[in-house]
């Protein structure tokens, strides 16, 4: 069995994914695909992995993926959950982010001997990440949350450095989280496997554009259906120009020593991160 497994990262999913699959349960059971509901493999995963072991109970099936799906056959399992590489206290806990992801990706990957692990993350410009970071902790102060951290050494290719170093016969798809309205189709059919369409496919239009805007883009996508996902693209692009929901899309930072400077800098390393990462040869890295 494939395991596909997302590992987050926080503030880039928010379970949309598992959302947009799970609208496609039937047909995806009938490829053999098989999304287990989150309140019953988390539990599941986080007592094996706090136990070290790849059984929960005494007695338990030896195997956790059977464990998982109650013995269903399948050839696809889908995992989700934006802590798979640390709580968010952690994430910024060492030197740069998710310190331990290469254990933490080993781990998971531990969990299912016999059978085929997938990793899959999305990762976000540190210049809203940790801005975002700060809003879902519950810690009140931005002052001590970022207190002894170098923002600008924080590098999404050291985070998945440490991933494809302990891992690295398992293969790995990213993306970016600024890119996912328009390859959102292709987020869903590389984790589910299945190369068509979902229903799911416009999950992410609908919240960013007008109600008006997102009909009109309905209505021109059923009575011209865009045989690829390019022409798809292109499509989107041009409604999004102009149906696009600003204050849905604007993001506002107002968080002491977070400055423009700042922001303008950091987003400047990011596109030079994202460079070393696509050039890269063991990640596919899935863009417009």
């Amino acid at each position: 069995m494939e395991i596909a497994i997302h590992l987050g990262a926080h503030c880039t999913d928010e379970d949309r994914i598992l959302g947009a699959l799970q609208g496609d349960t039937k047909f995806l059971r009938e490829q053999g695909v098989l999304i287990p509901p989150p309140g019953k493999s988390r539990p599941a995963l986080r007592k094996a992995l706090q136990a070290n072991q790849k059984t929960l109970l005494p007695g338990a099936p030896k195997d956790l993926a059977g464990e998982i799906t109650d013995g269903a056959e399948a050839a696809r399992l889908i995992l989700s959950h934006e802590g798979f590489l640390g709580a968010y206290a952690r994430v910024l806990a060492g030197d740069t982010m998710y310190d331990d992801a290469g254990p933490k990706a080993a781990a998971l990957r531990d969990l299912f001997p016999g059978h085929e692990s997938r990793f899959f993350l999305g990762i976000r410009n540190p210049a809203t990440f940790i801005p975002a970071l700060f809003e879902a902790s519950s810690v009140d102060d931005f002052t001590p949350f970022i207190s002894g951290q170098d923002v600008a050494q924080m590098r999404w290719s050291d985070v998945i450095e440490r991933i494809r170093g302990a891992c690295p016969e398992v293969p790995l798809v990213v993306w970016c989280n600024e890119d996912l309205p328009l390859i959102w189709p292709d987020i869903l059919r590389a984790i589910s496997g299945i190369d068509l369409e979902h229903s799911g496919d416009e999950m992410i239009l609908k919240e960013i554009m007008t109600e008006a805007g997102f009909k009109r883009l309905q209505t021109y996508l059923r009575d011209n259906p865009t045989p690829t996902l390019s022409m798809w693209r292109k499509v989107v692009t041009a409604f999004l120009g102009k149906y696009v929901d600003e204050t849905k899309v604007d993001e506002e930072i107002a968080l002491p020593g977070w400055s423009q400077d700042l922001i303008a800098m950091l987003t400047s390393l990011y596109e030079q991160d994202l460079a070393i990462i696509r050039a890269r040869g063991d990640v596919t890295f899935l863009v417009p």
